[in-house]
C-alpha cells in the first residue's frame, strides 16, 4: 500500500491523497538530520556505513582483484553501442529515456528534454591523462545532443560532474535551467551556467518550460552516497537523487548514485528508508533510471553503491513501472565483470517474481519510450 492507504493505481487521484503526500513530504523537509555543525553533510541512517581508511587501503591494494573486469572488457562482454534514434528523439512518446552511458541520460517528458549527468570525456578523473577511462563509446557528443531545456546534476564525482563536458554543455546551451544539490552551485557556475538551482533534500521547484504547457516539477530527493572532488572536501556538498514531474503527471525518477543497504558493519542489515518514502510522497513512476553496477568488492563500496540485487528493492520501494538499469558498462571503477549486473538484475527480477522486462538494461545510445 502506498500513502494515505492508496493503491499505486489509484495513488495521487484525490484531494486527501496529495494533502496526504505533501503533509509527508514536509515532514521530511523538517527533518536535516543529514546536515552536520561544521556545515558537511551525512547519511542519516542505519544503513550506511564505509570501511576506515586503513581497511580501505588494505582491501584496495591486497583485496580487490581486477581480473574479472578486465577480462569481460578484453573478451567483449560489455554494453553494445547504437547510434542514437533520431526518430524516436526528435518525435517523443509522453515519456522517454536515452541511455547515453553509465549516468548519462537524455530524458524527454512531456514535451521538455532533460539531460542527467552528462560524462562524455574519455575518462573520469581530475585529467585527462590518468584516472579510469571509459571502455564503451559515449552515445554522442555535445553537439549530437538536441536541444536541451533543464540539466539535471546529481553530485560532484567525476563519474557525474564531467568539467569538460559541462563546459561545452553551458557554451551550447547559455540560458539552460541547471539543478543540483547543495553546494554545487559555485562549480556549475564557474563553467558558465548562469540559471543554476540548488536545493535541499525534498525541495520542490516549479517551472513552466518554453513550447510545452503547464508546469514542470523538480524535486530534489535523498539518496545514499558520498562526495568529494579532493582530499579535503568530504561530504562538502550534498547528494540527490531528482524527480521530474510533468505538467499532466507523468514521473520519472532518476536515481543518481547511491547505495541501499551497506554490508559493512550492518548487523541488522538495515534499508535505506528513502526510497519508500519518496514512493510514498512522489510514487508510482511511470520510467525509473536506477544505479546498478559498481558495487565490487562489496565491503569496500556497499555503503555508497546498490548492487542488482538492491536495485530491484528500489524499483519496488518507489513504485516503478518501468525501470532502466544505470551506472555500469562504461568506466573501470569497481572489480565486478562488466556484464555482471545486468546478469544479477535479470535473476533477481524472476527470484522476486516481476517480469524481467519491468527492470532491465539498454545499449548505450538505446531510447526507451513509455507511452
Amino acid at each position: 500500500m502506498s500513502a494515505a492507504g492508496t493503491t499505486p493505481e489509484t495513488a495521487g487521484t484525490s484531494t486527501q491523497d496529495t494533502l496526504y503526500r505533501e503533509g509527508l513530504r514536509q515532514g521530511f523537509l523538517m527533518d536535516k538530520s543529514h546536515h552536520l555543525p561544521n556545515g558537511r553533510f551525512t547519511n542519516p541512517w542505519p544503513s550506511f556505513s564505509v570501511p576506515s581508511m586503513p581497511t580501505m587501503f588494505y582491501n584496495f591494494f591486497f583485496v580487490a582483484d581486477n581480473k574479472p573486469v578486465k577480462k569481460s572488457i578484453a573478451d567483449g562482454r560489455v554494453p553494445q553501442v547504437v547510434p542514437l534514434d533520431k526518430a524516436k528523439i526528435g518525435n517523443p512518446s509522453s515519456v522517454q529515456m536515452s541511455w547515453l552511458g553509465h549516468a548519462s541520460l537524455l530524458v524527454q517528458i512531456e514535451g521538455a528534454t532533460i539531460l542527467c549527468d552528462p560524462v562524455f570525456s574519455e575518462r573520469c578523473s581530475p585529467s585527462q591523462w590518468f584516472g579510469p577511462k571509459r571502455y564503451t563509446k559515449p552515445a554522442c557528443q555535445v553537439d549530437d545532443l538536441p536541444h536541451v531545456d533543464v540539466l539535471i546534476i546529481s553530485h560532484n564525482h567525476y563519474d557525474h560532474l564531467d568539467w569538460n563536458t559541462l563546459t561545452q554543455v553551458a557554451k551550447k546551451y547559455p540560458d539552460i535551467r541547471v539543478f543540483s544539490a547543495l553546494g554545487n552551485r559555485p562549480i556549475l557556475e564557474s563553467a558558465g551556467f548562469k540559471n543554476v538551482t540548488v536545493g535541499d533534500w525534498w525541495e520542490e521547484f516549479e517551472i513552466s518550460l518554453p513550447n510545452t504547457n503547464g508546469q514542470f516539477k523538480f524535486a530534489c530527493t535523498p539518496a545514499q552516497h558520498m562526495t568529494a572532488r579532493g582530499v579535503f572536501d568530504q561530504m562538502a556538498t550534498l547528494w540527490s537523487s531528482w524527480v521530474i514531474q510533468g505538467p499532466s503527471g507523468r514521473k520519472f525518477f532518476f536515481s543518481g548514485d547511491t547505495a541501499y543497504s551497506s554490508t559493512y558493519k550492518n548487523e541488522e542489515k538495515a534499508e535505506c528508508p528513502a526510497f519508500k518514502q519518496i514512493g510514498d510522497v512522489y510514487g508510482p513512476f511511470d520510467l525509473a533510471a536506477i544505479a546498478i553496477g559498481a558495487y565490487g568488492p562489496e565491503i569496500m563500496f556497499s555503503g555508497m553503491h546498490a548492487n542488482p540485487e538492491q536495485a530491484v528493492r528500489i524499483h519496488e520501494d518507489i513504485g516503478s513501472k518501468k525501470s532502466i538499469g544505470i551506472h555500469w558498462g562504461t568506466f573501470v571503477l569497481t572489480s565486478e565483470p562488466a556484464d555482471e549486473p545486468p546478469q544479477r538484475l535479470k535473476a533477481e527480477m524472476e527470484a522476486r517474481g516481476h517480469p524481467t522486462d519491468e527492470f532491465t538494461v539498454l545499449s548505450i545510445g538505446e531510447t526507451v519510450q513509455v507511452d
